[in-house]
């Protein structure tokens, strides 16, 4: 554990973070491919701006990489006064993970990474959007040792593990979430069929870590209250793919689930805007009727129905017998057809 004066204590980090969420969501989107089949969590504002920890099966932690992320109007130079304590802070953090009385495994590393959307220039070497990171130890002599005169002696073991990446996103918030959703569009293709929800989902999680209190200062991998986990994010994107799954569903069968569902020609566009509003509101648990119309289904019995024709049947004759609703017709219909779909691919 480590106590830290620059750590999240609540409020007064909770200001001022958004080019940290959208680096991290990046980065994870970058490397998704490599992580989604691996155990890991993410941490915002904890050691460093945030983190990825990746873990064994037996839950001893394997690596971890920190991320100082930092938006900037012009470049980084290795003269910049700035720049120096941001690395000496980060060498600390190095050695601070070092301490943490977490089971590790034999193998433990961890980098710490430098990250901002400007070029990093560094003598000779540059880091920009042509050569998109560097290792110190790949650094030429003199930036080396330009870094190694005004770094403490005590820090100087974690030079091995530092890097600096440059990360191309804009300095505008706004249009750094449409720059994500573009990434999400390649990294999923046709798997989502909205990459804007899929974004603001994911962040979502993010936030709630954000703004989780470090008390005392204390800062610990062992804190799962800091974590988004692997788990978790994999659900959200199950929950969000099956959302596609759910809309090419309709489409192919709308001949065959709109007379089961009493469901007109002229009311498709109302069905469709609530069948896709469903999906986010079985995630909220202050929208009571969608709660309910989700647990109704959960707990039907649909071992006697050989098609998924024969279970939407019994759904919507179960429910219309039995329940009542504060929603209208529509949404009705609509939460019942999204619950059944959702609940039948196992991502409830």
């Amino acid at each position: 554990m480590a106590k830290k004066k620059y750590s999240n204590s609540g409020v007064d980090g909770a200001g001022g973070y958004e080019f940290q969420k959208h680096c991290a969501l990046y980065i994870f989107l970058e490397q998704y491919n490599d992580i989604k089949n691996s155990k890991y969590f993410i941490c915002l504002e904890h050691h460093d701006d945030f983190l990825f920890c990746y873990l064994s099966e037996e839950d001893f932690i394997k690596s971890v990489d920190t991320y100082q992320a930092k938006k900037s109007s012009k470049k980084w130079t290795i003269t910049n006064k700035e720049f120096e304590e941001i690395i000496m802070k980060m060498l600390q953090i190095g050695l601070d993970l070092k301490e943490e009385t977490v089971l590790k495994t034999d193998t433990y590393f961890h980098k710490l990474h430098f990250v901002s959307n400007r070029e990093i220039a560094l003598a000779k070497d540059i880091i920009n959007e042509r050569n998109k990171i560097i290792k110190y130890l790949e650094l030429s002599e003199k930036p080396k040792n330009t870094i190694e005169n005004f770094v403490e002696e005590m820090h100087k073991s974690e030079l091995k593990s530092l890097l600096f990446k440059y990360i191309p996103l804009s300095t505008d918030i706004n249009e750094q979430k449409n720059q994500l959703v573009g990434k999400f569009v390649e990294i999923f293709d046709t798997k989502i069929l909205y990459p804007k929800a899929g974004v603001e989902t994911l962040l979502s999680l993010f936030r709630k870590i954000e703004l989780t209190f470090n008390q005392d200062n204390i800062v610990s991998l062992l804190d799962k209250s800091k974590r988004v986990e692997s788990k978790q994010i994999n659900e959200a994107l199950n929950i969000i793919t099956t959302k596609q799954k759910a809309f090419d569903e309709w489409k192919s069968k709308k001949d065959v689930y709109a007379p089961i569902l009493k469901i007109s020609v002229k009311e498709y566009n109302h069905f469709e805007m609530e069948f896709a509003n469903a999906f986010d509101y079985f995630k909220d648990l202050e929208a009571v009727e969608h709660q309910k119309i989700f647990n109704f289904v959960t707990i039907i019995d649909l071992s006697d129905c050989y098609s998924p024709e024969d279970g939407l049947k019994k759904i919507s004759t179960e429910f219309s017998r039995n329940h009542n609703t504060q929603f209208d017709d529509i949404t009705t219909k609509a939460s019942l057809l999204a619950s059944y779909i959702q609940v039948r691919e196992g991502t409830k």
